[in-house]
């Protein structure tokens, strides 16, 4: 065989409260305490091809792609399990519906998807594939400080609840000691945000000045909802401790997410909707929840949010819940 291909998509993930765990030297124990919702624009957040030529074939005169530091730090991992990646020269198509570095764990839905699309090209079984793109994209999220949780969020789905630290136990050969665990409803929510780039997750979670408060107000924030069962009956308490963790650790008045948060307020407050707007972190971008998750927020509600949120210079996407994570 000359040329393969593969193709994956994975959800984003939202991380409303959290707590920076990293201290351990094994890649696969760090990680955080926290509490975020798995989502999906009405395409999969993030979908990746990638097509390889033999290297035998390969034409000399064509042009290499130029790969990134997220792809290539997932096929230096993937290299520990199949070697046989090197026989290709790859070419690589990464396609999200949501803005990068805004909030939405993209670059924990492109390390997945580009692990499994790999793995899918290379012939190898979706029962070790699937485990083992989280074990991989969990890693190269810690060697790349992109994110704390989102791998270990988007292996639960749904509403997660992360209890402990670290890539979740994924089957008797990939994974570690995290602790994850979720319920899903179905109801559709807002997210905008602001067009531009902002600041990289490393420069909160590499930082010791923002490491060591957003660990307190973390662990603050998530005790109490470590007690008891983990379902929708929690939803309240889910809206208040965000709310609560946003303020207490100053990331809702940093890099102007207050006034982030005072749009979306005022726009909600005019229409008279029951929702609250809380940070995606770390991103400049809220999201809109229901007060009520049980009557949810209609889709016309959340357009004509969307319409006023626009009018400040706000751009926004209407998302919902996600289970199927990694496909």
């Amino acid at each position: 065989m000359t040329a393969v291909s593969g193709s994956a998509s994975s959800s984003g993930h939202i991380t409303l409260l959290f707590s920076i765990l990293d201290d351990s030297n094994d890649l696969l124990e760090q990680g955080s305490r926290g509490i975020g919702i798995c989502i999906d624009t009405n395409e999969p957040t993030c979908t990746v091809t990638v097509e390889g030529t033999h290297q035998d074939v390969a034409v000399s005169s064509k042009e290499e792609q130029k790969i990134l530091p997220l792809h290539e730090t997932v096929m230096e991992e993937l290299r520990n399990y199949c070697p046989e990646i090197d026989d290709y020269v790859w070419q690589i198509n990464q396609h999200c519906t949501l803005p990068q570095q805004q909030g939405f764990g993209l670059s924990a839905a492109g390390a997945l998807a580009s692990t499994l699309a790999f793995q899918k090209a290379l012939g190898v079984k979706m029962s070790i594939a699937h485990p083992r793109s989280f074990h991989i994209a969990h890693i190269v999220e810690r060697k790349m400080s992109g994110g704390l949780g989102d791998v270990s969020a988007l292996w639960s789905g749904g509403v997660d609840l992360r209890r402990e630290p670290g890539c979740p136990t994924l089957s008797n050969k990939y994974g570690g000691p995290g602790q994850v665990e979720s319920w899903n409803h179905n109801f559709s929510l807002l997210v905008a945000w602001r067009n531009r780039k902002t600041r990289h997750t490393s420069s909160y979670i590499d930082d010791p000045e923002w490491k060591v408060r957003i660990r307190l107000c973390g662990e603050e924030a998530i005790s109490p909802l470590l007690l008891g069962s983990w379902n929708s009956s929690r939803w309240k308490e889910i809206i208040a401790a965000s709310t609560s963790f946003a303020t207490k650790s100053e990331l809702a008045s940093d890099a102007g997410r207050a006034d982030l948060l005072n749009i979306a307020n005022v726009a909600i407050r005019e229409l008279k909707i029951d929702a609250t707007p809380l940070l995606c972190m770390l991103g400049e971008s809220v999201a809109i929840f229901p007060n009520n998750i049980e009557l949810g927020i209609s889709i016309h509600d959340l357009e004509l949010i969307r319409e006023k949120l626009e009018k400040a210079e706000l751009q926004s996407c209407i998302v919902s819940l996600s289970n199927e994570t990694l496909r």
